[in-house]
């Protein structure tokens, strides 16, 4: 029973430090490497776009806790809660997530005509 344990423990982790890459090949024709440009181009209109949203919600959620700090504060009656206002405040940490942005581009470099080659490992 043991090893079974010990095998299935393996496993899980030998999948979870799978990473995954993909493999870009141009397409043949002048027009299909133009597509291509044109997919690299709303990738970075895409890219540029998660920029600014991911720091609007960081910006909003700092709003809102600096608000819920305030609120803490008022209500502390003494130093202890008031540290314990500025040790619970929330943390903002809201990053760029481009999976999106760069599916698309996958999906719109093989429309052109590329190929695009998933490689797991």
């Amino acid at each position: 029973m043991r090893n079974l344990f010990v095998l299935l423990t393996a496993a899980v982790l030998m999948l979870s430090c799978q990473t995954t890459r993909y493999e870009m090949k141009a397409p043949a024709s002048d027009a299909g490497r133009a597509c291509v440009t044109q997919c690299a181009g709303i990738r970075e209109t895409c890219r540029g776009n998660e920029i600014r949203r991911a720091r609007n919600e960081r910006e909003a959620c700092e709003h809102r806790a600096d608000r819920s700090l305030i609120a803490c504060l008022e209500r502390a009656d003494n130093q202890d809660k008031k540290k314990a206002c500025e040790k619970n405040r929330p943390g903002c940490w809201i990053s760029e997530n481009y999976d999106r942005c760069e599916g698309d581009y996958r999906a719109c470099y093989a429309q052109c005509g590329g190929t695009v080659t998933k490689i797991v490992e």
